[in-house]
């Protein structure tokens, strides 16, 4: 079985009258396809056209962005001690007035972890949007730049080339994650829907 959107070579992201132009061009030479490949066509375009049918099949978990990564968990957990700066009797007001904007000395560096964690969670934000995605592919990519190993950066930047229509570097990426990661059920259904 084919991906629906693939089958008519448009992207989850294309708006239905985008889909229903390049379901016409297609049946327009239709006739020249064999008959499982004309039944596969009129199945995609039956599910996909439903405005029901194409949510129920757009919700399915191997189409769903991976929100968390459990290598960020500790993140956040850690407690910063906050203190209150007392009020001093015979501080200048200038220095007062300027305080705001002094550099801290002991502020924390951010850690690649956070910076990965803030691209990633910026990249789940942009990836909810149709109209945002190219951010998310940006912001994945900006995560795999920091930690190339984490496999949720991996297989969202490979489920938002696919909802951008690029299915075949969709199914690169894909491949790739299935070739390293091997147990997740849902990259492999991925690779069979762009494989056909």
């Amino acid at each position: 079985m084919k991906d629906y959107y693939f089958e008519l070579g448009v992207a989850p992201s294309d708006e239905r009258e985008t889909i229903r132009k390049a379901f016409t061009a297609k049946q327009k030479s239709m006739h020249r396809l064999p008959e499982k490949d004309q039944r596969a066509l009129i199945a995609a375009w039956q599910v996909i056209n439903n405005e029901d049918t194409r949510k129920e099949y757009d919700a399915q978990n191997q189409f769903q962005i991976r929100k968390t990564s459990p290598r960020f968990e500790a993140i956040g957990k850690k407690k910063t001690k906050t203190e209150r700066v007392p009020f001093r009797w015979g501080v200048p007001l200038m220095e007062i007035i300027m305080m705001p904007f002094k550099k801290e000395e002991e502020a924390p560096k951010e850690t690649p972890e956070e910076k990965a964690n803030l691209h990633f969670t910026q990249g789940v934000l942009y990836a909810g949007e149709n109209k945002t995605l190219a951010q998310a592919k940006s912001e994945f990519q900006e995560v795999l730049n920091i930690i190339p190993d984490l496999r949720e950066a991996q297989y969202n930047l490979a489920l938002v080339c696919y909802k951008m229509g690029d299915f075949k570097e969709a199914l690169e990426l894909f491949k790739t994650y299935v070739n390293e990661e091997g147990r997740d059920m849902f990259a492999k259904k991925m690779v069979s829907l762009l494989e056909g």
